[in-house]
């Protein structure tokens, strides 16, 4: 039973218990300085011998104090335990009662690890209503930034409208310009053509007017030499 015993604890982490028998708590000299009606507050500085053999008689190595964590490695039929201690880098084996020993921290170091747990969530917590914090406050800035940018926009496409009516009132200006320069050209050219036909009645009339001039003039010549003047001379000479 021993063995088996041995074997299923050895290297076993176990605790000291906190609460241990009124005997194992110093009720020495501090007895004669207590004064009674008065609260007092029973003490958690326990500490347990650590033996070198099973059994109260033998010599104490060390005390070890409550909640310090230590390695079975053999527990016997009396119900003493074979215990390793490590402190301060150095390595201790004694024997203990089991009694004291416990599987679990005791309360006092439970209590501490809540403690720093509630501590290290409380410490998240603020790093998160910290981040929450600056998340509204780029929320605040983006949300303005995004108001300002809607009203960039707005008054873009409203001067986009205005550029765009511009725009097509200068097309159709320029529609009408063309045509009003292809509508010149094509008067131009009518010019043109009427000058150069008026050029050309001008000079039709100029050579009708020359061959006008022309027969008149033969006609004259003609008629001058059928039909001449008597002489006066000889008309004279009959009277």
């Amino acid at each position: 039973m021993q063995k088996s015993a041995k074997s299923n604890s050895k290297m076993r982490p176990l605790l000291i218990a906190a609460g241990l028998s009124a005997a194992l708590i110093y009720t020495g000299g501090a007895q004669a300085e207590l004064q009674t009606g008065y609260t007092h507050y029973v003490t958690d500085s326990v500490e347990i011998p650590l033996r070198s053999q099973p059994g109260y008689k033998y010599k104490i190595l060390r005390m070890v104090r409550s909640g310090a964590a230590v390695t079975i490695l053999e527990v016997n039929e009396d119900g003493w335990a074979k215990l390793l201690y490590k402190h301060n880098g150095k390595e201790t084996e004694g024997w203990m009662p089991s009694i004291v020993l416990q599987s679990q921290p005791i309360a006092k170091m439970q209590l501490q690890e809540k403690e720093k747990k509630i501590a290290r969530i409380e410490k998240q917590l603020n790093q998160l209503n910290l981040e929450k914090e600056t998340l509204q406050n780029r929320f605040s800035d983006t949300d303005n930034e995004l108001k300002e940018v809607k009203q960039q926009n707005f008054e873009l496409n409203k001067q986009l409208e205005e550029i765009e009516a511009i725009s097509g009132q200068s097309i159709k200006l320029n529609e009408e310009n063309q045509r009003m320069v292809q509508e010149i050209e094509r008067l131009n050219n009518e010019n043109a053509i009427m000058k150069e036909q008026i050029d050309q009645a001008e000079d039709v009339v100029q050579r009708q007017w020359f061959l006008t001039g022309g027969g008149v003039l033969l006609l004259g010549l003609l008629l001058g030499r059928f039909f001449r003047m008597p002489n006066r001379k000889n008309k004279w000479n009959t009277l």
